[in-house]
């Protein structure tokens, strides 16, 4: 009898024990956004002096959170091929792509290496800006 009532109280209590766990999860989850705003020809700047043209994009969506934790791409679509994207950096008929990014400013750059801005920066082209989420590994 002994060894049953003990076996019970062992029993209960190992239920009580592993009944009160419970699991917390903490998410810093940032959903995957993409906007796609069209630069017109006539809005890249030309840095004086230079070969290097340039349009700054307001994205106040590009909050400290994706900056600090998110990545941040961007593809670039011609008015001249339309359904296909390049992703930047890329040199892409003569003249190479890239960008920057700060808290709410994209700056895309666009180097002309081959003296064609005429054909390639008169046409507009499609920005496919896609903020996703990142885990911070910690530093």
């Amino acid at each position: 009898m002994k060894r049953l009532l003990l076996a019970f109280a062992i029993a209960g209590a190992s239920l009580i024990t592993l009944n009160s766990c419970t699991k917390e999860y903490i998410t810093n989850y940032l959903p995957g956004i993409t906007y796609t705003p069209t630069i017109k020809g006539k809005d890249w700047t030309v840095d004086q002096g230079s070969i290097v043209y340039y349009k700054e994009l307001v994205f106040p969506e590009l909050d400290a959170k994706y900056f600090n934790s998110g990545t941040v791409q961007v593809h670039l679509e011609f008015a001249d091929d339309k359904g296909f994207y390049n992703a930047i950096p890329a040199t892409i008929k003569g003249i190479h792509y890239s960008f920057d990014y700060k808290v709410g400013l994209i700056t895309i750059f666009a180097e002309d290496r081959a003296g064609q801005t005429e054909n390639a920066l008169d046409k507009d082209i499609r920005a496919k800006i896609t903020l996703t989420d990142a885990d911070n590994g910690g530093n």
